[in-house]
């Protein structure tokens, strides 16, 4: 029987996964028979609480098409008589590939100097039918536009493409985590999801953000034993030390050096974030028997360092 908020939360989100429309009704329908008198009040909070989420995040990405003239007021004014082509431009350039890469260099410096310009751009670059192009436009909005990227980046979390949707979160990430929490709830519902890399993006994105309220669904899938990829269930297991803050088991994992757990154990320091656990990801960082373990731990102490 599901007695706590916080396994009642993961039903909840898996079923979501699974489900829409009326299938999702139906399967709610189940869960609440399930859980009886005494645990239908929760389900009854949690739904209006995801209610909510959903209604946040429509309203953040709503705000990128219904505030008329929103680029211009955040950027630079536009001429209405302005006619751009530039958006054709690059689409045609990543199409191509590595031999129009000095094009697309040069597109892009157009971009940067121009912020308004390009905010149109990369806004219709982010609807493309290719896929490559519409992968490209995560980090070049974070580039160019800066914290105005965030509403563009919010509505390509929901792009069809999974990598698609992971780049635009890991931006949202770079930007700072309030401009990622309201992409929260989908992330805890990509946990369910069957892709091969998708829940353990989700898992570790949601580390990030130090979101403890997802540590049942995660633990789920740390503790099954029969996993289509057991490599999920490892670094599920490496993803609850860091926000259940088990310093001396990430410590341990930093000292193993294990070629294929190294960089995990290193993220998951630098996540956990307490000094003792920092001090040790340095040490491997400049002593490191391994020269793969003494990299993955300066990649992950460059991240700590400010923004220029």
């Amino acid at each position: 029987m599901i007695t706590s908020p916080e396994e009642i939360e993961a039903r909840v989100d898996a079923l979501a996964h699974e489900h829409e429309g009326e299938e999702f009704v139906a399967a709610v329908r189940r869960l609440a028979d399930e859980l009886g008198p005494e645990g239908q009040p929760l389900l009854q909070q949690i739904l209006l609480e995801r209610a909510a989420d959903e209604e946040d995040f429509q309203k953040a990405v709503r705000r990128r098409f219904a505030e008329k003239g929103w680029i211009r007021r955040t950027y630079a004014r536009l001429e209405s008589s302005w006619r751009d082509d530039r958006a054709d431009a690059i689409a045609a350039a990543l199409e191509a590939g590595p031999e129009r890469d000095a094009e697309l260099q040069a597109e892009t410096e157009r971009l940067r100097s121009d912020r308004g310009r390009g905010a149109l751009v990369l806004d219709e670059l982010s609807r493309h039918s290719n896929v490559d192009v519409r992968l490209w436009v995560p980090r070049a909005a974070r580039e160019i536009l800066d914290d105005g990227a965030e509403r563009l980046l919010l509505g390509m979390t929901r792009d069809k493409d999974p990598d698609v949707r992971d780049a635009a979160v890991e931006e949202l990430l770079a930007l700072g985590p309030d401009s990622a929490r309201t992409v929260i709830p989908d992330l805890r519902r990509r946990l369910h999801s069957r892709d091969t890399y998708e829940p353990v993006f989700a898992m570790w994105a949601l580390a990030e953000l130090k979101d403890r309220r997802s540590l049942p669904a995660i633990r789920r899938i740390a503790d099954a034993s029969r996993l289509e990829h057991p490599f999920h269930a490892r670094s599920a297991e490496i993803v609850c030390m860091a926000l259940e803050e088990r310093r001396d088991e990430i410590k341990a994992g930093l000292k193993a050096e294990d070629g294929q757990e190294i960089e995990w154990f290193a993220a998951a320091a630098r996540i956990e974030g307490s000094e003792e656990t920092l001090a040790a990801l340095e040490d491997c960082a400049r002593n490191g028997f391994r020269e793969h373990a003494r990299r993955a731990c300066r990649s992950e102490l460059r991240k700590l360092e400010p923004a220029e």
